[in-house]
This record gives C-alpha cells, structure tokens and sequence, in this order.
C-alpha cells in the first residue's frame, strides 16, 4: 500500500522528513540490531565453545541458525 501524492505532502508536513526517509531509518535500525545481536550470538557460542563449556556441534549448529535467520530477515526488509 502505497501514499498518494496528498497523503506524502501532509506527512512530509507533519514529520518533517519523507516517507522514504522514514523507511530507510527503519530498515537500518532493525537491520543493526539484528546483526548486533548475532554478533553477540556468535561470540557468546565461540567464548562457550573455546572453554569447553559448548560442545562443537552445537555451537556450529547455533552459529548456522543466526546467520540462517539473518539472511532470512534481510531478505524479508529489504524485499
């Protein structure tokens, strides 16, 4: 669903920026908290893993699942 020319004027007017601005502002900020979380993911599965505490089959299995689901989530925003 997409604004016509009247409804892009008056939020313009009202939030003082675009509608697309407002869209890349979205898509960047959901995209950085989600490749700050599986950067956290990933560290924490290596710090497990490097003490002993993780076994190494678990911790690749949840290392691919993070980064599965980013690629999913990329896929979904920036579709």
């Amino acid at each position: 669903m997409s604004m016509n020319g009247a409804q892009s004027s008056a939020f313009q007017a009202a939030a003082g920026f675009s509608p697309s601005v407002s869209y890349t502002l979205f898509v960047g900020v959901a995209l950085a908290a989600t490749f700050l979380w599986a950067a956290w993911s990933i560290y924490s599965c290596y710090r497990g893993w490097a003490t002993g505490n993780l076994d190494r089959s678990i911790a690749a299995t949840s290392v691919t699942r993070v980064l599965v689901l980013c690629m999913i989530l990329m896929f979904f925003v920036l579709s």
